[in-house]
């Protein structure tokens, strides 16, 4: 018995599923109509993303634009919208989607061409250079002190991370690390500082501190390997395309600014 009541509520759960899934029907809330339609584009945004259309899908949407629709009508019947601070928040939500889509409209009259990514890449490439190194180091704001600090690390390698710590005057982050520059370009590095590791072995410390305009440095090499930055078009495409788009998006405001009127008023 108690398996055909179970069989039987399975069949019954089915069957409300199938009708519920079978379409969505406009109905109204406080006499506002939310239409199919509204209904059928919140549904295709959630299979979009990979879910399966139910029953259950459409009765949150149901529920979702139902809840959305009592929250407009509360805030008409307070007139919200006449509130000054309501007022500004939609000014600036207007101002930034007319910004954000003559923007876009732009760019899709001016692409970004995959050949103009293809190029960049290379020259990316080519700046990166063939090697990356990974280099920890201490950053001291005059020479006396890198000395003392030199000769410490050199008493005790070990400490090195432990000294860089306590002397370092680079960001708190780098102290945290113990100095540590994960790999990097050595093209990426200032000229003076490149060149106080370049002839290290890994694991070597620098002999005498390297001055920068950042101060005194007292470095070891890490490691050395080939680069793997720029090793894959494919990889690195996106970023560069964004980057792209980032400065052909800055030309173009600038040459707005550039044939507007602008005056001063008195």
């Amino acid at each position: 018995m108690h398996l055909k009541v179970c069989a039987m509520a399975a069949a019954v759960a089915m069957t409300l599923a199938t009708a519920a899934s079978a379409g969505v029907t406009s109905f109204s809330v406080n006499g506002e109509t939310i239409t199919k339609a509204q209904q059928e584009i919140l549904i295709q945004q959630y299979t979009a993303r990979g879910q399966a259309r139910s029953g259950q899908m459409e009765s949150q949407v149901r529920f979702l634009l139902t809840r959305d629709k009592l929250l407009q009508q509360e805030a008409r019947k307070m007139k919200l919208a006449e509130r000054e601070d309501v007022r500004k928040m939609i000014d600036n939500a207007t101002k930034n989607i007319l910004m954000s889509t003559v923007i876009n409209d732009w760019l899709e009259k001016n692409p970004i061409k995959d050949e103009e990514v293809r190029m960049h890449f290379e020259a990316e490439k080519k700046r990166w250079g063939d090697k990356e190194v990974r280099v920890r180091h201490i950053l001291v704001k005059d020479e006396e002190t890198a000395k003392t600090v030199l000769a410490k690390v050199r008493r005790n390698p070990q400490d090195f991370a432990k000294l860089a710590a306590e002397y370092s005057a680079d960001t708190q982050v780098n102290k945290s690390h113990g100095g540590l520059i994960e790999w990097t370009s050595p093209n990426m590095f200032e000229q003076d500082f490149a060149e106080g590791f370049k002839s290290l072995k890994v694991g070597s410390i620098a002999p005498k501190p390297i001055k920068t305009a950042l101060g005194w440095h007292i470095v070891k090499l890490e490691g050395s390997r080939k680069a793997q930055r720029y090793a894959d078009f494919d990889t690195e495409a996106p970023e560069l395309r964004q980057r792209l788009v980032a400065v052909k998006v800055q030309s173009y405001i600038e040459e707005l600014i550039k044939t507007a009127k602008i005056k001063d008023l008195k």
